[in-house]
């Protein structure tokens, strides 16, 4: 939004515009306050702002980096455009999903690398993006966001996303480092900035004179740091870590093989060499080390009779606090404590299963096609068929001389999602002669079809069960397991009557989502790997219709044993075989587990659902 605009509002418009832009229902504002939400989201789209180091994007998910404590600028739909591609200025950008396994493990080594360069902010900034907020879907889908993390780089020029380079995203700072050095040096053999470090090897004849090396230099810049190299080495690092202060020191680069090397006497390489526009002489010659910088500044510090010296450092240094020790509760003291935070829940699953029909499928590609409109169609089938809508009780309920363990309730939001998995199911069949729809034509129909049924998915509520000790933890990943199991087991209870069923069919039906639409790639080539190698799911492990849930059970142990210890695992809910003595201790039986009682207790974990409240969170007023 232009400040022209904002100065006529209260200071929190550029907030309220962002949550009207966000998914709000309708119902909740009356006709003129929606239209005024129109009218300045409408601005906002056509008056987007600049980003900064200490900005705090917009949008409901938290961040896996601290806006403002770390050398990375955030970025979200409102800041994207005009800071990556209207800037005169190139951008590393990560894409992340913040409920990604390994945006979370990658999140360290991306701090790292962002520290490391943080000095070449005069020609790169590294920026992150959140695309599992909804607020972020259309720009992440626009620059071509197809899993989780992904590292582009937009050169100095990139005007639109097509502009943008892929990068590995390596698990290393330095690694990090070496791909945008080099991806920097392509870029300015391309261009040739004249503000940008000259990468140019110098070139000495007869006819090269001491003011010919400080060609490009800044008139300003009283020094000028040479790095004599065999061959492309550490030279643009060097430079780039010196460009921060061109204004201050001008840096150039020489092969081993230049007359210069005669000149200065140097045997031993990499070399640098430090001179003074009013001297020839050089101020400071020493090979390069990892202390060069230190020493340069040194020299600079003593030529200026220890005034004024000129912090240079390798790595720059960022202060960036420790994370308090988060209180949890110890499960074999108080196992009545821990049992109380385990359950399902609807919100969840219903979160969760907004999360990947809608974020996930529009984000994948334009067009689902072949395997993947394959894949959709059976996993919003199994939904449509078997999405629990009823929780059942596991308390002993009287009802005169009659007594039942068990009585049902119906799950009324979960009953209305079902119903929007039926018609999503119907609308994929009227595309069944050519196997293809478009991203675009599914979001409207799911949102038309959404709306229909009074927005069954709770997306704003909080996460209930999957709420991890801090918003790091948990959320849509665990939400998307506790679904895969409901579904298991609520369709061996609507199909045990039947003689006949097809148990790998759901399992089949999840696989096949996993595997076309689940944005955290190495997530999801760990899950394929388990599920056809490690642990196949196969017509003969999987031949009772009770082993479908006894399958996925076995099969989420295995992740857990996987990321026992890893930094993804929340300190309260550790990555524990499932379930825990606490939860059911029969299922334990001499160091083993029970698979008769496992497979009782998934049916009553898993058909004991904790239904959504909205007024849960509701403040109470008092008069």
């Amino acid at each position: 939004m232009s400040t022209g605009f904002c100065f006529l509002l209260p200071p929190t418009c550029k907030s309220f515009v962002a949550l009207m832009k966000l998914k709000l229902h309708t119902t909740a504002f009356p006709p003129f306050l929606l239209f005024f939400a129109v009218l300045l989201a409408t601005i906002s789209l056509n008056h987007a702002a600049i980003s900064s180091m200490t900005y705090v994007p917009m949008g409901n998910n938290p961040t896996l980096y601290r806006p403002g404590a770390e050398p990375i600028m955030h970025l979200d739909e409102l800041t994207f455009t005009d800071t990556v591609l209207g800037q005169d200025h190139a951008f590393l950008v990560e894409f992340y999903a913040d409920w990604c396994g390994h945006c979370r493990a990658f999140a360290p080594f991306f701090r790292e690398f962002a520290s490391l360069v943080q000095s070449w902010n005069r020609v790169v900034t590294v920026a992150a993006m959140n695309c599992a907020d909804s607020f972020n879907t259309r720009v992440c889908r626009e620059n071509g966001v197809t899993h989780f993390p992904m590292i582009k780089y937009y050169p100095r020029a990139a005007r639109h996303a097509s502009n943008a380079i892929t990068l590995e995203a390596s698990h290393s700072g330095s690694q990090l480092r070496d791909q945008l050095t080099r991806t920097i040096v392509n870029e300015f053999n391309q261009f040739r900035y004249p503000d940008w470090p000259n990468f140019i090897y110098i070139n000495v004849d007869s006819s090269t004179t001491y003011g010919t090396l400080w060609q490009g230099v800044a008139e300003s810049a009283d020094y000028l740091a040479i790095i004599i190299e065999q061959y492309e080495s550490v030279s643009p690092q060097f430079m780039l870590d010196l460009s921060s202060r061109s204004h201050e020191i001008g840096t150039r680069r020489a092969l081993a093989s230049s007359p210069i090397t005669q000149m200065l006497m140097i045997t031993q390489f990499p070399y640098v060499a430090l001179f003074s526009r009013d001297r020839q002489r050089a101020i400071y010659m020493n090979p390069y080390s990892a202390n060069s910088m230190t020493e340069i500044n040194n020299a600079l510090a003593n030529i200026k009779g220890n005034k004024n010296k000129l912090m240079l450092t390798t790595t720059p240094r960022t202060t960036i606090s420790t994370t308090t020790q988060i209180p949890t509760v110890n499960c074999e003291r108080f196992p009545e404590r821990c049992r109380d935070m385990y359950f399902v829940s609807e919100t969840d699953m219903l979160k969760a299963m907004y999360m990947a029909l809608h974020d996930e499928v529009i984000r994948a590609n334009d067009v689902i096609q072949g395997s993947n409109f394959t894949h959709l169609y059976n996993f919003v089938d199994l939904l449509a068929e078997h999405f629990p809508v009823l929780t059942f009780s596991n308390e002993i309920v009287r009802r005169g001389r009659n007594v039942k363990r068990s009585s049902s309730s119906i799950l009324k939001n979960s009953e209305r999602a079902r119903l929007v998995f039926s018609h999503l199911r119907e609308f994929l069949r009227t595309k069944n002669d050519t196997q293809l729809v478009s991203t675009s034509d599914w979001e409207h129909h799911f949102n038309s079809v959404e709306r229909v049924y009074a927005f069954p998915f709770p997306v704003n509520s909080s996460w209930q069960h999957c709420k991890g000790t801090t918003p790091q933890f948990r959320g849509y990943t665990c939400g998307l397991w506790t679904t895969f199991h409901a579904l298991t087991v609520h369709t061996y209870m609507d199909t045990i009557k039947e003689h006949k069923v097809n148990a790998l069919k759901p399992l089949k039906s999840i696989q096949g989502w996993v595997s076309s639409f689940f944005g955290c790639e190495h997530c999801k080539r760990h899950f394929m790997h388990m599920t056809t190698e490690l642990f196949p799911m196969t017509a003969r492990r999987v031949r009772h219709s009770h082993d479908m849930m006894m399958y996925l059970w076995r099969a989420h142990n295995i992740v857990n044993n996987r990321l026992h210890g890893d930094v993804t695992e929340d300190p309260q809910f550790t990555k524990m075989q499932f379930p825990a003595l606490f939860l059911c201790p029969t299922c334990h039986s001499g160091g083993h587990f029970s698979r008769r009682q496992i497979r009782n207790f998934l049916l009553r974990y898993y058909g004991n659902i904790k239904p959504h409240n909205r007024l849960a969170r509701k403040v109470l007023h008092f008069y």
